[in-house]
């Protein structure tokens, strides 16, 4: 902790979910470095961490972008634990440069992409998003994913919306992802403590109610939990540990 503490980022504990902080350099967006380390990853309970979770994290592969490798030097994480079809290498391969664009750690994306959609590509969900990245219509049309199935479209709008929140919440990973999942309007209501009403009429944190950020909802909860416990085994698998 002590190289991400000389850099001044701030530790920041939801409830008993998790701690993320990363490294963040100043001006552009494209500027950013984005790290969490496995002392910034704090559980409640590891042991909850279901199967199903392990064995997406578990597998190893070598990186499929040369100069694109785990700083420990080890192999990076495998998406599935299925043998992938060339549009799943086409995703990683897109996972592997887009998060050398912005400078974020890459298992940090794959980690999102696993619990957004296992890595399918044809994945539709019941409020409509669409693709490996869940892309939403609108978050779509607003980092210009025409094809939110297209590995390559959908990785580059998809890093591109995360860098976006991590920007907006001060390279604060956890509030990042919670703005991903619940969307960033929702975490601006309970980091500020203040109602918020969305042009549909939906109102937000009615009570005014302060949570540090990451609204009370317990999918939303249990989204940025479950990204935080696959991240922190990718990093151990990586390890060897």
């Amino acid at each position: 902790m002590s190289a991400i503490n000389n850099l001044g980022v701030r530790v920041w504990r939801h409830l008993l979910f998790i701690a993320c902080c990363l490294c963040v350099g100043a001006g552009e967006v494209a500027a950013q470095g984005v790290r969490i380390s496995d002392a910034d990853v704090s559980l409640a309970d590891l042991a909850v961490v279901s199967h199903t979770v392990k064995e997406e994290s578990v597998k190893m592969q070598e990186p499929l972008m040369p100069g694109v490798r785990a700083r420990s030097g080890h192999p990076l994480v495998k998406l599935t634990s299925y043998k992938r079809t060339p549009d799943q290498l086409m995703l990683e391969e897109a996972v592997y440069k887009e998060a050398a664009r912005y400078g974020i750690d890459p298992d940090l994306v794959f980690a999102l992409v696993s619990q957004e959609s296992g890595g399918r590509l044809n994945a539709v969900s019941p409020k409509n998003a669409r693709g490996p990245l869940q892309l939403m219509p609108g978050t779509a049309a607003r980092f210009g994913v025409r094809n939110p199935h297209d590995a390559r479209e959908a990785v580059r709008g998809g890093v591109a919306y995360l860098v976006w929140l991590l920007d907006k919440f001060g390279g604060n990973v956890s509030l990042a992802l919670a703005g991903y999942n619940a969307g960033e309007s929702a975490v601006d209501a309970y980091w500020q403590g203040k109602t918020i009403v969305l042009r549909d009429g939906k109102v937000i944190n009615r009570r005014g109610i302060r949570t540090g950020g990451i609204p009370p909802y317990d999918e939303t909860e249990n989204y940025v939990r479950r990204i935080a416990e696959r991240y922190r085994m990718m990093r151990a698998a990586r390890a060897g540990r």
